[in-house]
């Protein structure tokens, strides 16, 4: 039974490429306000099932609904205007301004001229102000560092007023301090925008600190999923990985794991 605050519903989701299976009997639930983290290894099919939540594939069995309507059934435009997707990074053939690229996420509402207004503008700048990048409007955006890059695709995001945030690895290839900053920002603003974030991880430590849900991928499959605390342990993080997997915790009481290596 789908309850109301259930934004993102998947239901025995199944999707193949060519004769090759790649999502199989997928079936999960993703509330307001929550951060669900897929992991898994490489492989596993994380980064298809966010295609497939966007609408960029089409799913051959079974549903994917966000707010009740079925995704299938959606135009591009509309899907836009719910989903907002954080690629790992985002290629420019032109050399557009931070602000232009910002800008670009919103075409879906601009009507028919497709042109920006002042309001747009002023709010696109806002958002830039608030992710404390605002200095960055002017600069190309291909002239970028790979950090600066993820907060301004964040910031395109957030433009495009979607309920739902979908991100790619979003910590691939940044630095340590970095990483944090850009966990901690996505953990802010699902909170305090009431978001529904869905991300793909590599590193369980990140996962198990900043997600409120995990859905444990292998060969296509979930093999576990729930709340954190309820499946963030080594039996669950062997079975995925493949790996014998010592926890240990912080002064503060947070789990964490690493490898448990033979001496």
């Amino acid at each position: 039974m789908i309850q109301n605050n259930e934004i993102l519903v998947m239901d025995k989701v199944d999707f193949s490429y060519r004769e090759k299976k790649t999502l199989s009997n997928i079936s999960f639930s993703v509330r307001k306000g929550e951060i669900c983290g897929l992991l898994g290894p490489n492989g596993s099919g994380k980064t298809t099932l966010l295609k497939c939540i966007n609408g960029i594939l089409n799913n051959d069995t079974g549903s994917i609904t966000i707010q009740g309507r079925d995704v299938a059934k959606l135009s591009r435009e509309e899907i836009a205007k719910l989903i907002a997707m954080v690629p790992q990074e985002l290629n420019m053939v032109f050399s557009f301004t931070v602000l232009q690229t910002v800008l670009m996420a919103g075409s879906a509402r601009f009507g028919i001229s497709g042109i920006a207004k002042k309001d747009d503008c002023l709010s696109a700048l806002e958002i830039l102000e608030e992710l404390h990048i605002e200095h960055l409007a002017e600069r190309r955006y291909n002239e970028l560092s790979g950090g600066e890059k993820q907060m301004v695709l964040i910031a395109r995001a957030l433009f495009q007023k979607a309920g739902i945030l979908l991100l790619d690895e979003p910590t691939s290839h940044l630095d340590f301090k970095r990483q944090y900053v850009i966990m901690e920002l996505i953990r802010k603003i699902t909170r305090e925008k009431h978001l529904t974030t869905v991300m793909t991880l590599h590193d369980p430590n990140t996962a198990g600190r900043y997600c409120d849900r995990l859905i444990m991928m292998n060969n296509g499959c979930i093999c576990h999923q729930g709340l954190r605390d309820k499946v963030f342990h080594v039996e669950s993080l062997e079975s995925v990985y493949g790996m014998r997997i010592n926890m240990g915790y912080t002064d503060t009481g947070a789990a964490y794991v690493h490898p448990a290596y033979e001496q």
